[in-house]
């Protein structure tokens, strides 16, 4: 039987390698979206990785208060952002090496805050003074000899550990001495030698995970003698302990402590659950590479609603993977089994046996799925590596995704496991795809198959036709009401008190969802298929009327649906995974920007000073970079200043919500509320999703408060729609928001004004009523005039830099140029509009093309899956075209028919595919909208010009394939057996 299948795939060697590349377009789909989004570094090499070579553990103590319950650490490190409280003193060395074995070594090193580094602040190696003289003469320094760069200081033994490898020079050996990377070294012309100083700039009162490291180390600076430079990709410096550990060491308070752990004896799992009680976390060489069981980590709490919508994304990507194998598979072996009729008949005349018939074709689909599996795999392998490189290219040598989206990664990381994992599903989908031609090859008449017709059937009754024709529609309406009836399966609750116990398990009712959810989408593909089966059998009916080539077509796609349904459906389930995704996407973006924290700013951007040093210098950089600007693009014609509530301000402002219209406590105001002017009051869980939480977009670590002071020229200059509205608001003394649900029925928004920020109205000092205006995508919640925040009472005003002002918009391109500048270096954070396409998440290209990979994936799948079903549909039809060409059909004629058939194809599987990715999607995105776990979710994207897109490729290389085989043959040849 094999050699008999080897011998026809051989002999019909076009239909053969057609098959092969159906088979293999879905299997590299997978493959290559596999291979992607399974090659990053795994956490626990990241986690590895982390640890410098010869240290068994890197140990953090933090300032969680000691009364909380232990620090539930992973084995790769802390599960996610922790809050420091400033006046928690972290535990001590004694108290971290009492936990561990007796011969253990702790080193200590400390991590700084971006610092201003130079060789022009006049210090000698070793001196150190107090800022202020040195900051004020910043102002003086050409900004070409300035720079920022992040200072590790660490005990003698341990800076061998922590130092890259040196290039020039030699490592630190005493604390007035300085590693510096390449980059810095670059950037100030630094060379052995030299002497460099480092300054630390006013605390901004901003935390991070570091602490109050920056409160230590404020306005304080220090000069260093350069020893040696390093291979290093960021601008950073290295010293043996002396500044930074003793400022620490004077201010305590609020600031974690750090330790490599050095030694024979390895820090076990049962050590380091000992380190979280101290509100300690330790990542362990020993722990990562002998990882602990399930049972002994931290139970994890369950959220409710994020585990069901992933649990729905998965089931959905699941069947769509397996309707577009399957589906794609199929039109190979239905034009296998019907080019191989006649001679399965002369076999049957012969003596052949029903079974083996059957297994002719089976073992058909043996060779063809064992052939499309292997092409399928080779080609997902290679797109993976042509989107990496594409990916890498994208993205500077300094940025952590590049280092994940590189080659290099994915060579090392690569899911090996997938490549025959895609053989081997489409060998088991190409045999299961073969088995009802090969019953019906079991079946066939040998009269029949010689005489090359098709069996005569009893023609079936009224009422098997009327369930026939309302087959697949009553199994869509049952999937619709499955699909609904999943939406009141009550789900379970994690429970509300942290300190009941919590366990990893599944919430009670998923289990019933999932199916439900599975056997709607299961129905729905079964409908689609019958449907389109019905609708090809109609329109043979009704194409009587038609012009002589289009009646043919639909005759002729009636008479033989084996070729034209499998087709039609390879065309649909392709259509319909591209269109999903395209949905998807572009619903998940714009759930992101209806958070609040979108920049929607129109051709301007904003420079801001990467370190504030003070409101003089911070001016004089950002004004150069504004000025450096202008001159390479003459639409920048000015700036205006941008400037916040400062920290020392004896009064702050606070917006509040109507009186009468406040969220009960523990409650927050739904995102449907605060984006929609005029929509009720509706109020959710603080934690929810769906909770309206916008951040401020600009500004950079120098931004310490939501209250931004704005001019009607500063907002102006952002070149918003309705901008001119909201900035005559401010300039007549009012407030813009980005929460509407803060205005009331007479246009005034409350705002508290107290000595303390984002206080609640019962403990304000007073509250005043101002007109307010709605403004979304100025990248900040509340909005002031200077001159208004004075009259209220603000006395300190804090610089955070210049927005340009620009004749017309500046292209995107132009945009993302603008951070390149050699000038100012790290010196200046220049802050652009994220990209407006329903495609596009952010302004940087990086990020765009992870989010677009996937789309343009599917879509070369589904227009490559097109083309190689008309033409294997076609192959079928070349013979009845060779008979028509010798009784006298002209070339015209044949050529419209060959577009007809295709056509038929298309007119069927296109809108259907196209209706079926949109709803699929929008089912997914109402699940999300009733879950609230990652947004409100409010809007389904179809993105209807990507749609149509689709649509219109699928349309032209369809029709151009037809167009290949739609010519008459130049010359006659003799029939063969087939």
């Amino acid at each position: 039987m094999l050699r008999l299948a080897r011998r026809d795939a051989r002999r019909h060697l076009a239909r053969t390698v057609l098959a092969s590349l159906l088979i293999a377009l879905p299997i590299a789909a997978l493959v290559a979206f596999a291979g992607l989004t399974g090659s990053g570094t795994p956490t626990r090499d990241q986690a590895l990785a982390s640890i410098p070579d010869g240290v068994q553990a890197v140990v953090t103590a933090t300032t969680v208060p000691r009364d909380s319950p232990p620090f539930a650490q992973l084995p790769e490190g802390p599960p996610g952002p922790w809050v420091d409280e400033p006046d928690v003193r972290p535990a001590s060395k004694e108290e971290i090496s009492a936990r561990l074995a007796p011969g253990a070594a702790l080193l200590e090193y400390w991590t700084s805050p971006e610092l201003i580094v130079s060789t022009e602040l006049g210090l000698d190696p070793g001196e150190q003074t107090t800022a202020g003289a040195g900051a004020d003469q910043l102002d003086t320094i050409d900004l070409g000899a300035l720079s920022t760069a992040q200072l590790v200081e660490a005990e003698a033994d341990a800076l061998p550990f922590l130092a890259p490898d040196v290039a020039e020079g030699r490592l630190p050996a005493a604390p007035t001495e300085l590693l510096v990377s390449r980059p810095l070294a670059e950037r100030l012309d630094l060379a052995p030698g030299d002497t460099l100083g480092l300054l630390a700039a006013p605390d901004s009162g901003l935390r991070s995970t570091a602490g109050n490291t920056m409160a230590a180390m404020q306005n304080s600076e220090r000069g260093y003698l350069v020893v040696g430079i390093a291979d290093s990709a960021s601008e950073q410096a290295w010293s043996v302990s002396g500044w930074l550990s003793a400022l620490v060491a004077e201010n305590p308070d609020g600031i974690q402590r750090h330790w490599l752990v050095v030694g024979e004896d390895p820090v076990t799992w049962d050590q380091t659950r000992q380190l979280n009680e101290l509100q300690a976390f330790a990542v362990s060489r020993h722990v990562l590479t002998h990882y602990p069981a399930a049972d002994e980590l931290y139970p994890v709490p369950v959220d409710v609603g994020a585990y069901v919508e992933q649990a729905i994304g998965i089931i959905a990507t699941a069947v769509i993977g397996v309707l577009l194998v399957f589906f794609l598979v199929t039109p190979a072996f239905a034009v296998s089994a019907e080019q191989s009729r006649r001679a399965l008949g002369l076999a049957a005349a012969a003596g052949a046996a029903p079974r083996d018939l059957r297994r002719t074709i089976l073992a058909q689909g043996i060779v063809l799925g064992t052939a499309g599996g292997i092409l399928g795999a080779a080609l997902g392998f290679a797109a993976s590596l042509g989107i990496a490189a594409w990916l890498e290219s994208l993205t500077s040598s300094t940025e952590s995704m590049g280092q994940q989206y590189s080659v290099a990664s994915t060579l090392a990381y690569y899911p090996w496991w997938v490549l025959p994992v895609g053989v081997l599903i489409a060998l088991m989908l190409g045999t299961l795809a073969a088995l009802p031609p090969a019953r019906t090859a079991a079946r066939l008449s040998p009269v029949d198959a010689l005489r090359d017709r098709r069996p005569t059937r009893a023609r079936r009754g009224r009422l098997w036709r009327l369930i026939a024709a309302c087959g697949g529609p009553a199994l869509l309406i049952a999937a619709v009401a499955l699909g609904a009836a999943a939406f009141r399966i009550p789900l379970g609750e994690a429970p509300a008190d942290p300190g009941l116990p919590v366990t990893s398990a599944p919430p009670s009712g998923v289990g019933a969802l999932g199916l439900l959810v599975f056997l709607a989408l299961v129905l729905a593909a079964a409908g689609m298929v019958l449907t389109v089966r019905g609708i090809i059998a109609w329109l043979g009916r009704r194409g009587k009327r038609a012009r002589p080539a289009l009646r043919l077509a639909l005759r002729d796609a009636a008479d033989h649906p084996s070729r034209t349904v499998p087709a039609a459906l390879g065309v649909l389930f392709a259509v319909m995974a591209s269109s999903y995704f395209v949905v998807s996407a572009a619903s998940l973006i714009s759930n992101d920007r209806d958070q609040g924290g979108t920049l929607q700013w129109d051709g301007t951007f904003m420079v801001s000073p990467q370190v504030a040093v003070n409101d003089d210098f911070d001016r004089l950089l950002a004004t150069a970079a504004i000025d450096e600007a202008s001159e390479r693009f003459p639409q920048v014609t000015g700036s205006e200043s941008i400037s916040e509530i400062g920290r020392t301000s004896s009064l702050q402002l606070t917006t509040l919500l109507p009186e009468g219209g406040e969220c009960p406590p523990g409650q927050a105001v739904h995102t449907a509320s605060a984006i929609h002017p005029g929509a009720p009051l509706r109020c959710v869980d603080q934690n929810s999703g769906a909770a309206y939480n916008p951040s401020f977009r600009f500004g950079g670590l120098a931004a310490y408060s939501n209250t931004m002071l704005f001019s009607g020229d500063a907002l102006r200059a952002t070149r918003l729609p309705a901008v001119e509205h909201a900035a005559d608001v401010l300039d007549a003394g009012g407030v813009v928001v980005n929460n509407a649900a803060l205005i009331n029925s007479e246009g005034l928004v409350r705002v508290a004004v107290d000595s303390e920020n984002l206080v609640e109205a019962a403990d304000a000092d007073r509250i005043v009523e101002l007109p307010g205006a709605f403004l979304q995508g100025v990248g900040a919640p509340f909005l002031i005039a200077p001159d208004t925040a004075q009259h209220l009472g603000v006395d300190a005003v804090h610089y955070l830099g210049e927005i340009a002002t620009v004749s017309e918009p500046l292209s995107q391109g132009e945009l993302l140029g603008l951070s390149g500048s050699d000038r100012f270096g790290s010196l200046a954070r220049v802050t652009i509009p994220d990209a407006r396409g329903p495609l596009s998440p952010s302004s940087d290209p990086l990020t765009s093309a992870v989010m677009w990979a996937p789309i343009l994936l599917f879509i070369l799948v589904a227009v490559a899956a097109t083309a190689v079903s008309v033409l294997l549909s076609a192959t079928q039809g070349r013979r009845d075209a060779a008979t028509m060409h010798a009784v006298g059909a002209g070339r015209s004629l044949l050529v419209r028919l060959g577009l007809a058939r295709a056509a038929v194809i298309l007119a069927v599987g296109l809108p259907t595919g196209l209706a079926a990715g949109i709803g699929l999607g929008a089912y997914q995105v109402a699940w999300n909208r009733r879950l609230e776990a990652s947004g409100a979710w409010l809007s389904t994207v179809p993105v209807w010009g990507v749609q149509a897109g689709i649509a219109l490729s699928v349309i032209i290389v369809g029709l151009a394939a037809a167009l290949l085989l739609a010519r008459p043959p130049r010359r006659f040849e003799r029939r063969g057996l087939d």
